[in-house]
């Protein structure tokens, strides 16, 4: 009696994100090029604060509990696990790596593509940082841009990539964390590169535009640039920093101010608003009574900060690659800023965000096929399931350098 061949076991994807406000986990089988959701888990992040880890025992109990939620909800067991990363650990630069053209006819080789992105890549980090992802910049041939260089003539062949580093002992907490729980670590994905694969539609990012991630403790942003990431960063400032204020100025409860955020806050302070009375009521009828304007003043000034502080570091990290300023003009980013985020919900952000830069801004929610993540909070791990997705079809991505770096650093 001959046997049926074996049908190969269901390949799966698990995402983590931990975020300053909530860790999500989210799990989903591959079926025909595409992701189908099993089930998910989320939680209040323990043991973060801005987006630096302060507590490792709370936040490693924090994510055992959501991974067991998740697989739970999935009714699967996960053996692997890809992670974002994202907060002020997180760090780039840009990296370039130049050969002469060898040969009497000048003309460009795939070999000599290996030998330009090799040098690049020999460039060490910071002492106490660990390279954790490569993104490709134009290629240029004598100093032009170029989508593909191998057959063509020319002197001089530059690679240049956008390096994402991280600070070496948190990310071996990180790993460890996730090794302790008998999960395999399959890779390390930038938070806002995950956002932008989320909610940034393919015309946006060959046009131009920045997606800006609101978190609730840091505020991460991601700028592509013909079709190319041509930078990324992340401030320390988000939408909690609205709540405190509104803590402060009001002298009220932080989940009195949250709730006020949420209901009755806006991005953009008006003079009509100081005519506005809020009673917020209490269990037995009104229990405090609030000027919309004094809410929205509080509110504006915040966020106006933090907008300003994500244009001067775009601008910065921009100058930094051309040697020269640039300006952030409808010119350099036709399709604009892509809001995101959970903190993003905050009503005129888009408006506000617009007055800073200039520029057309819009809020984003991520493309998914789950209606249950349709919400900007889960911008970050529903692109991290996108992202996770070009690394596992049609075959899984060779480990890098990272790897080795860290199995050395780890032993493993």
């Amino acid at each position: 009696m001959s046997r049926k061949p074996s049908l190969p076991a269901p390949r799966r994807i698990a995402a983590l994100d931990i975020g300053t406000h909530k860790t999500v986990v989210l799990v989903g089988q591959i079926v025909d090029r595409r992701v189908r959701l099993l089930g998910f888990g989320e939680r209040r992040t323990e043991g973060v604060v801005k987006g630096v880890v302060e507590d490792l025992e709370r936040l490693t109990e924090c994510v055992h509990h959501v991974v067991h939620d998740a697989e739970r909800s999935a009714g699967v067991s996960l053996s692997e696990i890809y992670a974002g990363v994202n907060g002020p650990q997180v760090d780039g630069g840009r990296v370039k790596g130049m050969v002469p053209v060898p040969g009497r006819d000048r003309r460009v080789t795939a070999a000599d593509m290996v030998e330009a992105e090799a040098s690049a890549r020999r460039i060490e980090p910071p002492p106490g940082r660990l390279t954790l992802l490569y993104m490709a910049q134009p290629t240029l041939l004598d100093g032009a841009s170029v989508a593909n260089p191998v057959g063509m003539t020319g002197e001089r062949l530059e690679v240049s990539f956008w390096r994402v580093t991280h600070e070496e002992a948190s990310l071996r907490q990180r790993v460890g964390m996730i090794n302790g729980m008998s999960l395999k670590l399959r890779d390390f994905l930038l938070g806002s590169h995950c956002a932008s694969c989320a909610v940034a539609a393919e015309g946006d990012k060959r046009t131009g535009c920045l997606v800006v991630d609101c978190g609730a403790g840091t505020t991460s942003w991601i700028l592509h640039y013909r079709d190319h990431i041509l930078c990324a960063g992340c401030i320390p400032v988000g939408g909690e920093h609205v709540t405190n204020d509104l803590c402060s100025a009001l002298r009220v409860r932080r989940d009195v101010a949250e709730d006020l955020k949420l209901r009755y806050a806006s991005a953009l302070h008006r003079p009509e608003d100081a005519n506005q009375t809020i009673l917020k009521e209490g269990p037995s009828g009104p229990e405090h009574q609030f000027n919309r304007g004094t809410i929205n003043r509080v509110a504006s000034v915040r966020v106006t900060e933090l907008l300003e502080l994500v244009r001067q570091d775009v601008e910065a990290r921009v100058r930094q690659i051309f040697g020269r300023d640039v300006a952030l003009t409808p010119a350099f980013l036709p399709a604009g800023i892509l809001l995101t985020g959970g903190a993003s919900q905050l009503a005129d952000l888009p408006a506000a965000a617009s007055e800073v830069f200039g520029l057309p801004a819009r809020a984003a929610l991520p493309v998914t096929e789950a209606p249950e993540l349709r919400k900007p909070e889960y911008a970050a791990v529903v692109g991290i399931m996108a992202a996770a997705l070009v690394n596992e079809v049609p075959a899984r991505r060779a480990p890098r350098g990272f790897w080795a770096q860290l199995r050395a650093l780890l032993r493993l």
